[in-house]
């Protein structure tokens, strides 16, 4: 066998270009399998938070429920708690075109917040592992609460942005409290009315977060008075 120092000159430079390229396709591989066990590690959360309880379960549950090693789980998340955070994470993109469409809507009529209420309540039912999930993490994870609060002042600014008459909601720290409470009642509600099951049918509390609601964009749409010199 001729080694590399044997080999001509020519076939140097072209064993020196492969070994070039090899690190870069070597990178490639390792980028989607650090994403892939991320993901493991993600959805194999997600399974054992839902079946034990956020509270019950383990790092180790996960890693025999994503079949992940200790070290491949700590080269990504800490512990529990950012791996709930990964997942509120992966839940934003469900929920925001909803409140996308609310900011985009100037005077909306009792039917439109009904029928916008109705989708939000539906969306709970359709995600209420998650739903449940979050809540139970967020009474326990600190960093997780206060997540989920920025999710919440991104909401009211976004409002602020979209809709003139809200625009207030920016500046006006007492109209961002009001906002804060109507958000999260409307969150509450929902969990009870989809999660839990509060009703077999929900228009009784899709009724009453819809009026809510609407008082709520009506009483801050109404003209703000001047400041005073």
């Amino acid at each position: 066998m001729v080694s590399l120092s044997q080999a001509p000159i020519a076939l140097q430079a072209k064993s020196a270009a492969s070994e070039g390229a090899r690190p870069n396709r070597a990178n490639a591989r390792q980028r989607a399998q650090r994403a892939e066990t991320r993901d493991k590690l993600i959805e194999g959360a997600a399974r054992v938070f839902t079946a034990l309880g956020y509270a019950n379960a383990t790092i180790e549950h996960v890693l025999a429920e994503a079949q992940v090693s200790r070290a491949s789980c700590y080269a990504h998340f800490a512990g529990k708690a950012e791996l709930v955070a990964a997942i509120a994470e992966r839940f934003s993109p469900v929920w925001q075109p909803l409140y996308a469409e609310l900011a985009a809507m100037h005077d909306p009529s009792p039917a439109a917040l009904r029928s916008w209420c109705e989708r939000h309540v539906g969306l709970y039912r359709e995600h209420h592992d998650t739903c449940i999930i979050l809540t139970q993490a967020a009474a326990i994870e600190p960093e997780l609460y206060w997540q989920l609060a920025r999710y919440q002042e991104e909401i009211i600014d976004l409002l602020a942005r979209s809709n003139p008459q809200l625009a207030h909601l920016a500046t006006d720290r007492d109209a961002r409290t009001r906002a804060a409470l109507v958000l999260s009642n409307i969150d509450h509600t929902c969990y009870f009315l989809a999660v839990r099951r509060w009703a077999d049918d929900p228009s009784a509390g899709i009724s009453a977060i819809a009026d809510a609601l609407g008082r709520f964009l009506e009483e801050e749409a109404r003209p703000r008075p001047a400041a005073l010199a």
